[in-house]
């Protein structure tokens, strides 16, 4: 449902483009529920209690169960296949494809995209609300380029740590 209400809000700020200046162009954006992007259903097959995990530490994927790990694995295959589908239907080179589900399914693509193995979930830390950014230089048949992982800036002050310098000349 949360994935829902952001991929909405998305849609309505780009839609509303030119409202926030700076030649910003408003932008149509086709929405579309995709089942394979849902990982709830596996994630809850897990006897440990997957929502506590993720909120820990990077890793926290290496807890679950293999045969949960697998299916996560495996849907996020379709997932990634799904994406780069829809990124080869678009006529435009700028097409553009937001994706918006759980951490877990993010951290599985993104080890798709890196064609990496499931061994590898563990290594990748995501959190909730952040934006990672892939771009195909050379369109969807040709290797992505993750540009950002786990940007967390919009999500407040409070969403990344601060650390302040230990020089006293350093103003922030």
């Amino acid at each position: 449902m949360a994935s829902v209400e952001t991929a909405d809000t998305i849609t309505k700020v780009q839609e509303a483009a030119d409202c926030l200046g700076a030649d910003c162009i408003p932008r149509y954006v086709e929405t579309k529920q995709i089942p394979d992007l849902d990982v709830e259903s596996i994630l809850t097959q897990s006897k440990k209690d997957a929502s506590g995990l993720q909120n820990v530490s990077s890793g926290w994927l290496n807890r679950l169960e293999d045969d949960v790990t697998t299916s996560l694995w495996d849907q996020s295959g379709k997932s990634w296949k799904h994406l780069l589908y829809e990124l080869s239907k678009g006529s435009d080179q700028d097409n553009v494809v937001i994706a918006v589900g759980h951490p877990a399914l993010h951290i599985a693509m993104m080890g798709h995209c890196l064609n990496l193995t499931k061994e590898w979930l563990g290594s990748f830390h995501l959190n909730a609300g952040s934006i990672s950014v892939i771009d195909f230089p050379d369109g969807p048949s040709g290797t992505g380029v993750i540009r950002c992982i786990n940007y967390t800036a919009h999500l407040g002050r409070w969403s990344i740590p601060i650390t302040r310098s230990t020089q006293a000349d350093e103003e922030y």
